[in-house]
């Protein structure tokens, strides 16, 4: 199978590697079919690609990879809803913002994680009301950081080549994989 996405030119995959979202992503209820692969080579960060609107791709993490001290229980009409009422084998995906200009302040969506059961493929956004949907992903010292080494680099090389060197690049992804784990 394949897709003609606008991000990723075409696509090729195998009906198992698709997860399904029966209800959708908020905002997004059309798009129940997905793809999940790296952004980039070792990289934190995944792309949820839609099968069904080839132009929409979300940005996502496992966000036990930045907040390990998270918890939160899945609801037993959630796990029953992806067909895993123990909640287990599952794996947990939020949504990434990025501000144009600005991936110091880039943040995740804490509150509505993507829950999917690693077995079937079956998937469920959540809702979580103790996280924030706009939880920032870099700490503030590390934010300050970046800040000044950007502007070094406006000073050192004008404002347009620091702006190539720290924009966000287009990755075409060299592999799908099954699950993030």
């Amino acid at each position: 199978m394949e897709i003609h996405g606008t991000r990723f030119g075409v696509l090729e995959f195998e009906e198992h590697e698709v997860i399904i979202l029966n209800e959708g992503l908020l905002g997004f209820p059309l798009s129940r079919r997905f793809l999940l692969f790296p952004y980039g080579q070792d990289s934190s960060f995944f792309w949820l690609q839609s099968v069904d609107e080839a132009e929409i791709a979300f940005i996502v993490i496992n966000p036990f990879d930045f907040f390990a001290e998270m918890e939160f229980v899945i609801q037993d009409a959630d796990a029953e809803a992806i067909g895993c009422p123990g909640g287990e084998d599952v794996e947990i995906f939020s949504l990434v913002t990025i501000p144009e200009g600005r991936p110091e302040e880039m943040r995740t969506n804490l509150a509505g994680p993507v829950v999917v059961n690693t077995a079937n493929r079956m998937g469920r956004q959540i809702l979580i009301k103790e996280y924030s949907p706009r939880q920032l992903l870099i700490p503030e010292h590390l934010r300050q950081t970046y800040t000044q080494e950007r502007e070094e680099e406006q000073r050192r090389f004008g404002r347009q080549e620091a702006r190539r060197r720290f924009r966000r690049e287009k990755v075409v992804p060299q592999r799908r994989i099954a699950a993030a784990g």
